[in-house]
């Protein structure tokens, strides 16, 4: 059955020397992997339109019980002309496409799910100011949409990111933080992207955020305890 679709990049490998097999969050499926043929010899330049988080109006041929699928048509909508020459939107595309890939791992249609992602990214390649806490806000807006985000009690002093809810009595392990701190976190929920620019926080309170966010969701997802490109986020944003 032919199924026309839109999907988000995550990543593509190398299948042969004319072919790829790109992971991707379907509008329709979920994840999906898709078999991609025509990338010999000139051809090769065409990669670039599967770079992390690339968006994509596509058809394929879809079985249910067939682990990769093969793609027959694809085009860019839009193309994220900003994202691929901004170091800096690059790495953030790099960041998301790896807390999704190791975040969503459901085969199933969730449009409010995509929805979310596609906007966040259509979003990113406008935006010209505040990108140094894109990924925190995008982070803490996923957590909501997946279905972890926190309740914290203002009678609570602690927050435990074990258990990932605010407590009275401090925790006995080292994975906990204040609730006032957990406070700074969740106001990125509500603050809307294009409003990022009025943050004010130094690079160190930042880097501190993202390493309690990053620890948060590892305790939530099995997955997160890993996330490669974040070295790079901080290497890209040093300055900023």
């Amino acid at each position: 059955m032919l199924c026309t679709d839109r999907i988000i990049i995550l990543s593509h490998t190398r299948f042969s020397d004319s072919s790829i097999i790109v992971r991707a969050l379907s509008r329709k499926h979920g994840r999906v992997s898709l078999m991609v043929y025509g990338f010999g010899g000139k051809s090769r330049s065409k990669l670039g339109a599967f770079h992390p988080m690339a968006l994509l109006d596509v058809v394929y041929s879809y079985k249910p019980d067939r682990d990769i699928q093969k793609l027959t048509e694809y085009h860019s909508s839009p193309n994220l002309a900003s994202c691929t020459a901004d170091l800096r939107k690059s790495a953030l595309l790099m960041f998301m496409a790896e807390v999704i890939g190791k975040s969503i791992r459901e085969e199933t249609e969730d449009d409010t799910q995509f929805e979310f992602i596609d906007t966040s990214v259509q979003i990113l390649e406008q935006m010209q100011a505040g990108l140094q806490f894109f990924h925190l806000a995008f982070m803490v807006k996923l957590s909501r949409i997946i279905g972890f985000f926190p309740s914290i009690d203002s009678q609570h002093p602690f927050f435990d990111l074990e258990q990932g809810h605010s407590t009275a009595m401090r925790p006995v392990h080292r994975h906990y933080v204040d609730t006032e701190l957990f406070r700074q976190i969740t106001a990125f929920a509500d603050c809307q992207y294009n409003n990022l620019c009025k943050m004010k926080m130094l690079r160190q309170e930042r880097d501190k955020l993202l390493e309690i966010v990053l620890t948060w969701y590892g305790f939530r997802i099995s997955t997160m305890k890993e996330v490669n490109s974040y070295e790079i986020l901080h290497e890209v944003f040093a300055n900023n």
